[in-house]
């Protein structure tokens, strides 16, 4: 399979099971107080599952713009009949959009990928107007090796053939809470709220669970070894969440840091 069709198929796979991050997605939507007739920007808005959600509930008199880097999202988003307007972004370069041109933008577990997290809040208050409000979840560095990802792939990861070969430079880029909260005061943004919470998802099967961690990475997951090394890592992934599962399912636990911060 080519890497382009490899990236449709993440992309397609993400838009069916994605409802664990679509709901985390709702919660935080709720914390900004969204109204009818409101002007949002959803950053990193994947295959649009929220922007659309988002959409009903501000109305015909209101407008959505979703935007995202990976370009098979956008498709896939643009495939559903929809009134928001999704297009090829990030969060560091929001000059497509004039100053002051929404009441609300949100990143929905979004800000550890982003690489300059100071310049991407710093367009987001440009485009935010006097009042407007962000909102963003992400994962607190402080709390990475608590969950059970971090407790299942560090094992992995010791042994041979992985543990010589390892590349985390492709990886997510969390910082601390701490580091969150200094960013948003640095940027001139206000800090409204802060929360650290515990995450829960359950999965019928390890294969499930390393499928949706997959799409969730857009095809990220396995990058920190090389590619002759993917396929068995892979497999001995599903071997060991499989391993977990309990009555309940493949149950994955983690953490979660949620802001809401505003423009003054």
């Amino acid at each position: 399979m080519s890497s382009a069709d490899e990236s449709r198929r993440l992309a397609e796979i993400y838009d069916r099971v994605s409802d664990f991050q679509l709901a985390g997605g709702k919660r935080l939507v709720e914390r900004l107080g969204l109204e009818e007739g409101a002007r949002v920007l959803d950053v990193g808005c994947g295959t649009g599952r929220l922007a659309r959600w988002i959409a009903e509930r501000v109305g015909p008199t209101g407008s959505v713009v979703g935007i995202d880097p990976l370009e098979d999202w956008i498709s896939v988003a643009r495939s559903h009949a929809s009134a928001v307007q999704f297009e090829v972004g990030r969060a560091e370069d929001l000059g497509a959009f004039e100053d002051a041109s929404f009441d609300l933008v949100c990143l929905s577990s979004v800000l550890h990928w982003v690489a300059d997290k100071a310049r991407a809040l710093a367009e987001i208050r440009r485009v935010l107007r006097p009042g407007g409000r962000v909102g963003l979840t992400t994962l607190p560095q402080e709390l990475s090796h608590a969950g059970t990802i971090a407790l299942v792939l560090k094992p992995l990861l010791q042994r041979p053939p992985y543990a010589e070969h390892i590349d985390r430079s492709g990886a997510r880029r969390a910082c601390t809470s701490t580091e969150l909260v200094s960013l948003v005061l640095e940027s001139r943004l206000e800090l409204v709220e802060l929360h650290i919470t515990p995450t829960v998802s359950r999965h019928e099967s390890g294969e499930d669970f390393v499928a949706f961690a997959e799409a969730s990475a857009g095809g990220s997951l396995l990058a920190m070894v090389p590619e002759p090394l993917r396929a068995s890592l892979r497999a001995e992934l599903v071997a060991a969440f499989e391993a977990q599962r309990g009555p309940d399912g493949v149950v994955v636990r983690g953490w979660e840091v949620l802001v809401v911060a505003a423009r003054t």
